[in-house]
């Protein structure tokens, strides 16, 4: 079985702003040295997500290639990859308290560190009506399991 990674954010440093609807927070996520790539390769595959969040909203991760992120004045420079989207019915608690639970596997989302920082570019979107809440009311972590990709596309 190839090897497989995860990468996570920290609720204390990631993620911690106020979102409103429609709106994202960029964070910059370093990579475990397997999947920031060797000599300039470093394509991996997304292969799950779990998002904890102690607010029950519908959320969205972006992927970006570069750590500038959206280019809003020249498309040809934006850095978009992919995204994946959790409706507020995905959330989950257990015994009706505690944090919410999102999860999915079985995803092949290509992933491609252009600017060879060694990190994920990620986006928290917030697709609800309300508002994600700053600081402790509003964590957030997102365990991201990533799968290193050979230069010719295979998985290593």
């Amino acid at each position: 079985m190839p090897f497989q990674f995860t990468v996570r954010t920290d609720k204390d440093t990631h993620f911690t702003g106020a979102i409103a609807q429609n709106a994202k927070e960029d964070e910059n996520i370093a990579l475990p040295g397997a999947l920031a790539g060797v000599n300039g390769n470093a394509r991996n595959m997304v292969r799950s997500i779990v998002l904890q969040s102690d607010e029950n909203l519908a959320w969205e991760l972006a992927f970006w290639s570069k750590d500038s992120f959206e280019d809003t004045s020249d498309m040809d420079l934006d850095a978009f990859q992919s995204r994946w989207t959790f409706v507020t019915a995905d959330g989950i608690r257990y015994a009706g308290a505690g944090q919410y639970y999102y999860y999915i596997d079985g995803l092949d989302i290509p992933y491609l560190d252009e600017d060879n920082s060694g990190e994920l570019h990620l986006s928290l979107v917030n697709r609800s009506a309300g508002a994600k809440s700053a600081g402790s009311g509003g964590e957030v972590v997102v365990s991201i399991t990533m799968q290193p990709v050979g230069p010719e596309g295979g998985i290593q």
